[in-house]
């Protein structure tokens, strides 16, 4: 039996949003116009590649809201295809959209390589590193995080770890349903663990690497998920983790971010935030209810996907033309009106994927 659907937890809705604003501004100023981010007084836009770690984590929570019920007796085989039925109309149609774009864009440059344009040997030679046929195949098949470095849309090496996980999340539900608090809390403990490795031994949480530690980060903090869920349906930590104590835990976790050090500590605080903000009521007034961050929650998985398509065209539009990166080449002034300029085009752009491209698609394919 498929139970109907639950409603929406607004507040996670505007945090998804929030995060994919704050990872597309990462990515903008740390790639491309650094001046910026050289010039901020925090490390919040710099360490802002781990607000990741939240869709990892509401990944978790939202599966196991939604599907527990559904995996309550188990996981049977009908039912088991039409999670990964539902989870594969809810990514893939714009990851593949998105992928066909790159695809289109490298061409370009690979018409005009043949040609002799001008300007073309500043660039990569298309179709070479990275953007390769081998990593061509393993974005087609989402798979793409088994590289050491993720290739053609950057940011989709994510949803490639999602993906992959996916397949193992309606065990992890049925499994953690059944665990009493105690052993909820020392599985926890044990979820920060590996991360804490791979930060100690890489000096990061996956800034400028992949591979399979993204699949155990993205397995970890998706357990994490399910964890707070228990701890949301049982009623748990309501002292520590109440909706009225949402505003100073975002806040909280704006400030650890600000600051330098380790990026396990925001993984902490995303848990916590979570779980403050699934407990938000919908009728209470709150910035994560504002209609402008339930919108941006609404395309957040668009801007995510197609803000690095525009990062691509001005990196290489500006070594095109001059032979000089875009932060030597612009004056800070310049690089913040790029910046805003930038962002404009991909809320829009997003807007249009997300109406015309997302959920149609996602409507279509779904079970």
């Amino acid at each position: 039996m498929i139970h109907p659907p639950r409603s929406e937890l607004t507040a996670l809705t505007s945090l998804r949003g929030i995060a994919a604003v704050l990872v597309m501004f990462h990515h903008f100023m740390n790639v491309v116009l650094k001046d910026l981010i050289d010039a901020s007084p925090t490390r919040l836009i710099e360490k802002s590649y781990l607000w990741v770690d939240l869709f990892f984590i509401l990944s978790g929570f939202v599966l196991a809201y939604v599907y527990h019920t559904t995996f309550q007796h188990g996981v049977k085989g009908r039912l088991y295809l039409r999670f990964i039925q539902a989870r594969f109309a809810r990514i893939y149609p714009l990851h593949l959209f998105t992928l066909a774009l790159f695809v289109a864009y490298e061409t370009l440059q690979w018409y005009l390589d043949q040609l002799g344009v001008a300007g073309m040997d500043n660039l990569y030679e298309p179709f070479t590193e990275g953007q390769s046929r081998y990593t061509l195949l393993t974005n087609l098949l989402l798979i793409q995080t088994i590289h050491w470095r993720a290739y053609w849309n950057e940011p989709a090496w994510s949803i490639s770890a999602e993906w992959m996980i996916y397949f193992t999340l309606p065990l992890m539900i049925v499994l953690l349903l059944r665990l009493k608090p105690l052993w909820l809390g020392c599985l926890a403990v044990g979820a920060l663990i590996p991360l804490i490795l791979i930060e100690s031994h890489f000096g990061d949480l996956g800034l400028y690497f992949a591979g399979w530690p993204m699949l155990v980060r993205c397995f970890c903090e998706a357990l994490l998920g399910i964890i707070i869920f228990r701890c949301y349906q049982q009623g748990l930590l309501l002292k520590v983790a109440s909706y009225r104590l949402l505003t100073p835990v975002f806040l909280l976790n704006l400030l650890i971010l600000a600051l330098p050090g380790p990026g396990v500590p925001s993984v902490v605080g995303f848990v916590w935030l979570v779980l403050c903000a699934a407990r938000l009521p919908q009728s209470q007034p709150h910035l994560l209810t504002a209609p402008l961050f339930v919108y941006l929650g609404k395309i957040s998985y668009s801007v995510y996907l197609t803000h690095w398509l525009i990062l691509d065209i001005v990196r290489d539009g500006a070594l095109f033309l001059s032979g000089i990166p875009a932060h030597e080449l612009l004056s800070p002034a310049a690089q913040a009106s790029t910046f805003v300029l930038m962002v404009i085009i991909v809320i829009g752009l997003s807007d249009l994927t997300y109406r015309y491209v997302e959920a149609p698609m996602r409507a279509r394919l779904k079970p």
